[in-house]
This record gives structure tokens, C-alpha cells and sequence, in this order.
């Protein structure tokens, strides 16, 4: 800048001498007209700088602003598709996380929607009968229009249909203010399954599909409102990321203590959660030991189903668990690259084959939290539930029989036992009536002893006499037999005795 005020203040003063020099041979005119041309071409020439330095000045700026655009252009295209040519370099490059862009945030989101279904927040609980539950639901809001002229937001009309139908099934849930921002309501405890009766305008009775137990019944008693998903909460390993100890301990015990689960089963469970990822153990179920595994080779994993379906009649084959349902299907195989890392199961096939093959290398064992199937274990939980009381009642039916048998038995016991008691007293009269008798028969037998020996005495006596009667006897007969025969005629016949 000081070169360019030398110039200038050089051309003046040259300007001033030739015109100095050349004034005697020149007319006033011609002097006027020099000096009105030197100054025009002076003022020209500021000018001319002027403008030759703002040039050079916005032609920078706008050369930097051009850059800057085609960087921003770069950006909003990579937070747009997750893809993106680098300007500068020609590059292509993408972002490290999908969910970093619009598409996979999108993606995520719907992801997360699909998995969560449908929501009603502040649902007030009414009158109970049975297992019949009353349930108001909160006024429709209409959503607010974007108005492009910049005026006030016209509300948009409210529907008067409700999305939800008779036979619908529902999860139910007791509302709670999260524990950092009380402006969110969260789940805090689950009710039950509930399927829906009636529905009209805001008011709607809900059925439960399970005969309701003694936790279900408090939980139906308490001032909370409710939370209603169409689908049931589905478990994630993503979801306990971002957490540290700290806060995961927090929330899975105060998860825990709302369920009235004892300590040891809070600790087996956040243990289960805090260990996702890390090295497994020796003592580890198979079913929660993954490898972490080094693909050697590109590989391609085709993960669609060939059969369309109509409908959602199911989201993946149950053979292959490839996906059924359109709206799951990416179009295409899912391709892995040679150095990829991924975690899978190498237990059995196809993991196995993969290792048995070569395709991937095993690089270390690690222990994945198994993902609970909350809809199949409550059912299975409700079934086992069902046996339990089935038995519960077999089992009571069957103890108030044998407790009436041993009532019975008691009484026949008691009876038998008294009965006992009598046939022993008679016994004992028995017995003591056998002594008498036997006593009395010794008695009977020494005296018919004696009898006999009386007896045996006489009857020798007796014959004695009976011989001596009838020596007796004879003789008196041959005397009267020899007197007869004395008297008698000596010519007459007489029989003799």
C-alpha cells in the first residue's frame, strides 16, 4: 500500500513539472483539460484499485463459500443417505453408524416402532367385575398442521374412530413418571394380557385372557394409570448400551424391587445384563457362549424367503428364519467381507460349517445374554400357573378323600378299639370262666374219681353179693327143687330148676 502512495505522489509531482515546463507554449484550455484529464485518470485509477481489490476480495470469499457449499452439500447428502462423494478428495465415504444418518435413523426408528406397536399413555382404570375391566382413554388430539404462509397452525381434524376393535389383544402396564424427567411417562410394572370387549368413544372393557392371580389382582388396585402396547415389549441387548453400572444397576433393581424379586434373583439378573459381551466362562449354559469370529473370505448370507406371503401371516420361516414378511426383506443377500468381525453361534450349524470350512476363524468365546420371549414365557408362565392349580385342586380333592378315610378310619379305629376293649373284658370273663370251670372240672373230676373208686367198691361189693345171692339163690332153689321132689308123686313128671 505505501508503493502504491509513492506512485502516485511520483506522478503528481512529474504531472506538475512537464506541466510547468509546457505552460508557455499552452493556452488556458489546454491546461484546464490537462488537469481535469490527469485528475480523471487519478480518480480512475483509485477507482479502478478499488474495485480490483474488492474483486480479489469477494472472488476469495466467494471461492471459500463455494468450497464451504459443496462441503455442506457433502454433509446434509451423508447425514441424509449415510453416503456421500468427498468433494475434495472424490472419495466415497460413509458414516460408522447407520443410525449417524436420516435413512438408518429412520430405519432405527421404525425398527423400534415395529418392535414397541402401537401405545396409549393415561389410560384411567374403572370399575372391576371379575375379570372385566373398565378403561377410559384419553381425548384424541389432533395434530397440528405446518402453516407454509407462516400463520397461525390450523388444527387438524380430530378422528372419531378409535384404532382399536373388539377382540383386539392388549398388554397392560401401570404408568410411572421416569425417575429424570418426570415429563415422561414410563412402564413400571405389567398387569396382564387383556383382550378388548367393548369400545366406545373414550370408553372401552377390557377382558383378561388368564384367570387373574393374587399379584395381578393388587396390581389392579393400585391408583396408577395404565399404559396399553398392542404388542408385547420386546427384549434388546442395544437398548443397555449407553448405560453405565450405576445407572443399569439402578434401573434393573428399582424394575426388580416394583416385581418383589428377591436380592439373589436382582443380582443373577443384572449380572446377566452387565456380562453381555465379555469373555465367557467354563461354567456357562451353551445356549448364552457365542464366538466372536474373523471372516477369511467374503461371504454372502442370503436372509430373504423365496414365497411371498399375503398379509402378516408370520415374519420369518420357522425352519430357516429367513424373512417371510415383505416389509422385513432387504432385496438382497447380506454380504460380509474379508476381516469382518461378527458374533455368532459355532456351537452347531451353520456357524459350524462356516468354522469347519474355513470361512471364519474362531477368535474368542463370549458370553450374549439369551433374549427373553416375554409373550411365550407368560404364557408358558400362566400355563405352568393353570397345572400347578389343577394339581393344587387334585391334590386337595385328594387329601379332603383321605382325610374323610382317615376320619373314617378313626371312627372305625375308635369303634374296633372298643370293640377290642369288650371282647378283651369278655375275654377276661371268658378266661376266668375257663378257670372256674376247669377248676370246677378238677373238682368234678376228683369227685367222680372218687365216685368211680366209690363206685368200682360197690360194684365189686355188688357183684360179690350178686355172687353170693345167687350161690344163695341156687341153694334155695335145690332145696326147694329137692323138697318139691320129695312131696311130689314118685310116678308124676316134674321139671326141675
Amino acid at each position: 500500500m505505501t508503493v502504491f502512495y509513492i506512485v502516485i505522489a511520483v506522478l503528481v509531482l512529474l504531472f506538475g513539472i512537464f506541466s510547468y515546463l509546457n505552460a508557455a507554449n499552452w493556452n488556458v484550455l489546454h491546461v484546464l483539460g490537462l488537469f481535469l484529464t490527469f485528475g480523471a485518470a487519478f480518480a480512475y485509477l483509485v477507482l479502478a484499485a478499488a474495485v480490483l481489490r474488492t474483486e480479489s476480495s469477494w472472488k476469495k470469499l466467494a471461492e471459500q463459500k463455494d468450497k464451504e457449499l459443496n462441503q455442506a452439500v457433502s454433509q446434509v447428502e451423508l447425514l441424509e443417505t449415510g453416503r456421500t462423494v468427498n468433494p475434495q478428495s472424490g472419495r466415497l465415504e460413509s458414516v460408522d453408524d447407520p443410525t449417524d444418518s436420516l435413512v438408518g435413523a429412520k430405519a432405527e426408528l421404525k425398527r423400534v416402532m415395529y418392535d414397541r406397536g402401537r401405545l396409549w399413555r393415561n389410560v384411567t382404570r374403572g370399575a372391576i367385575n371379575n375379570n372385566q375391566v373398565g378403561l377410559t382413554l384419553p381425548p384424541v388430539q389432533a395434530p397440528v398442521t405446518n402453516n407454509p404462509a407462516g400463520g397461525a397452525a390450523a388444527p387438524a381434524s380430530v378422528p372419531t374412530q378409535r384404532s382399536l376393535a373388539p377382540d383386539d389383544i392388549v398388554y397392560a402396564f401401570g404408568q410411572m413418571n421416569h425417575p429424570e424427567d418426570p415429563t415422561l411417562n414410563v412402564p413400571a410394572y405389567f398387569i396382564g394380557e387383556f383382550v378388548v370387549r367393548t369400545i366406545q368413544d373414550q370408553n372401552m372393557t377390557v377382558e383378561s385372557t388368564t384367570k387373574l392371580d393374587r399379584a395381578q389382582q393388587q396390581t389392579l388396585n393400585l391408583p396408577n394409570q395404565w399404559m396399553l402396547y398392542d404388542k408385547m415389549p420386546v427384549d434388546d441387548h442395544e437398548v443397555f448400551d449407553d448405560m453405565d453400572d450405576a445407572q443399569l444397576a439402578s434401573l434393573i433393581r428399582g424394575a426388580c424391587s416394583r416385581m418383589g424379586l428377591p436380592q439373589p434373583m436382582q443380582d443373577e439378573v443384572l449380572t446377566s445384563i452387565q456380562r453381555n459381551g465379555e469373555p465367557a466362562g467354563a461354567d456357562d449354559p451353551e445356549i448364552a457362549v457365542m464366538s466372536r469370529v474373523t471372516f477369511q473370505q467374503d461371504y454372502e448370507v442370503p436372509v430373504d424367503a423365496q414365497v411371498d406371503t399375503s398379509g402378516i401371516t408370520q415374519e420369518f420361516e420357522p425352519a430357516s428364519g429367513l424373512a417371510a414378511a415383505a416389509f422385513l426383506k432387504q432385496g438382497e443377500p447380506t454380504k460380509f467381507t474379508k476381516g469382518d468381525q461378527v458374533i455368532l453361534s459355532t456351537s452347531r450349524d451353520p456357524g459350524k460349517a462356516l468354522v469347519d470350512q474355513g470361512i471364519v476363524t474362531v477368535d474368542e468365546k463370549v458370553y450374549i445374554r439369551p433374549l427373553n420371549d416375554f409373550v411365550f414365557q407368560f404364557h408358558a408362565y400362566k400355563s405352568q400357573v393353570e397345572d400347578m392349580r389343577d394339581t393344587a385342586y387334585t391334590l386337595n380333592e385328594d387329601i379332603k378323600m383321605l382325610t374323610e378315610a382317615d376320619n373314617i378310619a378313626k371312627d372305625v379305629i375308635a369303634y374296633r378299639e372298643q370293640e377290642k376293649a369288650n371282647l378283651q373284658a369278655d375275654k377276661d370273663k371268658v378266661v376266668y370262666e375257663q378257670e372256674q370251670i376247669a377248676e370246677y372240672k378238677q373238682k368234678l373230676l376228683s369227685f367222680l374219681t372218687e365216685t368211680l373208686k366209690v363206685n368200682s367198691r360197690l360194684y365189686r361189693t355188688n357183684q360179690t353179693l350178686v355172687e353170693e345171692l345167687q350161690r344163695a339163690s341156687d341153694a334155695v332153689l335145690r332145696k326147694l327143687g329137692q323138697e318139691e321132689l320129695d312131696k311130689a308123686d314118685p310116678d308124676s313128671l316134674t321139671l326141675a330148676y
